[in-house]
């Protein structure tokens, strides 16, 4: 069983990462999802899986700037972000 995915963020994976694979993994039930954004320069982590499809979603959201650490308790470890690099902001392109 899986209990925890990770996905780091880059310009081409970002409405994956935050869209179609939040809804996938809360439908898989992963326990927790976290993303690591290097161009906002934090940490999103998703708890609580529930629904079905295209409605599941996640009851729960953590948002951590790097440098706080991330308490993931299903591994019962904290993660250190102190030393996670960034990257400069862009803007985002709206889909027609």
């Amino acid at each position: 069983m899986i209990t925890l995915l990770v996905e780091v963020v880059s310009k081409s994976s970002i409405d994956r990462d935050y869209g179609m694979k939040r809804a996938l993994y809360a439908a898989g039930k992963v326990p927790a999802y976290l993303i690591i954004d290097p161009f906002h320069a934090g940490c999103l982590l998703l708890t609580k899986p529930e629904g079905a499809g295209d409605d599941a979603d996640y009851q729960e959201e953590l948002r951590v700037p790097f440098g706080s650490p991330v308490t993931l308790d299903v591994l019962g470890i904290e993660l250190e972000t102190g030393e996670f690099g960034t990257l400069p902001k862009f803007k985002r392109h709206r889909r027609p």
